[in-house]
């Protein structure tokens, strides 16, 4: 068992390498590809050193019954005690009374258990462990679809032209051309804004945990930086709620098809991409085509990936993207690249220090981290909302 504990002990270090070059790539999807394969690992590693603490704690056959009176606990560490001394000096006679005692007191009503501390219950190992143990959840970063520009300044603008919608007059001979339109172009502002938050920790919890409290942080705070840009992202698309298509169980394949067919230009169509959460991809999951196929297909080039009619399908948590009360869960197509753009003035800034703040006054170390960011609209027309109604869901 030791040696299994070894090399357990040994791939645990590998993985905990390979998270650290990770987050010192800034590499989220290699970072949580490794901390999946940690879980396990940590599993298999408590279960051997359970085995191996049960076989070193495995109390020998109880003795037969003795008679007796009962003795409490404090009489039997007395007697225990005696039983010691009696045979550090050599009384046999003393150390067989006292060991009776004992034995009664092991045995009889007034026996040592290890419900009760003062009786035994304190001698009795536990199996308490410092690490901490992160919850495993999917945080879906929406920025994956969105278009994402990294700026030098905290605002500025960008022009979008606006398309034509008619073509050339025509003109008879020696005709005078006309001169009735010209391209048009509108503006659109950004102002990046700053999101933060500190954390105070005492210096004595970091001075005396056995964890890496600052590292935890880190990756506690950049899941926070990832929720933050989301909301900025899911506010963009809330804008299309309220003309959002409603989609009944019935005829909501017809519904869906419809949306990219005539709603979308086919230009953006061409690279349009689903997106909903884990009610939706459900509903989707059990629609069928006219000949009885799943709507839903997997992706030939990524297993884990599915697509409707070839265009891919994005899912994320109802926790990020929740069902609306009607009840319905949103459905969104489009091209998301195209719909919305977040800005970036900075990636997060993690400082701490140990004597600014309240820190030197509460001897604490105050953790800081700091998001400087935007999202704007750029082209309302790229994306489309759909409602799916859950109420004839599974009736």
């Amino acid at each position: 068992m030791k040696k299994k504990l070894l090399d357990l002990m040994a791939k645990k270090r590998e993985i905990v390498d390979q998270m650290r070059a990770a987050d010192a790539d800034n590499n989220q999807t290699a970072f949580d590809e490794a901390q999946a394969r940690l879980a396990p690992l940590d599993a298999e590693i408590a279960r051997v050193e359970a085995i191996m603490q049960a076989e070193e704690c495995t109390p020998p056959p109880p003795q037969a019954q003795t008679n007796g009176a009962p003795v409490d606990s404090r009489e039997c560490m007395h007697a225990f005690c005696e039983c010691i001394r009696a045979r550090a000096h050599g009384d046999r006679e003393k150390y067989l009374e006292s060991a009776d005692s004992v034995t009664r007191a092991v045995m009889n009503e007034g026996a040592m258990t290890e419900g009760v501390p003062a009786d035994g219950g304190l001698i009795v190992p536990q199996d308490i462990q410092t690490q901490i143990n992160e919850r495993k959840r999917a945080l879906n970063p929406l920025s994956a679809l969105f278009s994402v520009e990294n700026v030098r300044a905290a605002a500025g603008s960008r022009v979008y032209d606006t398309q034509p919608s008619r073509g050339f007059a025509k003109v008879a001979e020696m005709g005078t051309i006309a001169r009735d339109d010209k391209p048009a172009f509108t503006q659109i502002k950004y102002t990046v804004e700053d999101y933060a938050l500190i954390v105070p920790v005492s210096n004595d919890l970091l001075a005396d945990t056995d964890q890496n409290l600052i590292a935890y942080l880190t990756r506690w705070l950049a899941k926070k930086e990832v929720i933050t840009e989301n909301k900025l992202l899911l506010g963009l698309l809330s804008a299309l709620d309220a003309g959002a298509t409603p989609v009944q169980p019935t005829g909501a394949l017809r519904s869906i098809k419809t949306i990219v067919n005539t709603l979308l230009d086919p230009m953006i169509a061409v690279n349009a991409v689903y997106l909903t959460n884990q009610t939706g991809m459900n509903f989707i999951d059990t629609l069928e085509d006219d000949k009885g196929k799943p709507l839903l297909q997997p992706d030939i080039t990524s297993p884990s990936q599915y697509r409707i009619g070839g265009r891919r399908v994005h899912v994320v948590s109802d926790a990020v993207l929740p069902n609306s009360d009607t009840p319905t869960t949103p459905l969104y197509v489009g091209d998301f690249a195209a719909f919305g753009t977040l800005f970036r003035r900075q990636q997060m800034q993690l400082d701490s220090t140990t004597v600014g703040g309240n820190a030197w006054n509460t001897n604490s170390t105050e953790v800081r981290a700091i998001t400087r960011l935007a999202a704007l609209t750029t082209d309302a027309d790229a994306v489309k909302a759909a409602k799916i109604s859950l109420t004839d869901v599974g009736g």
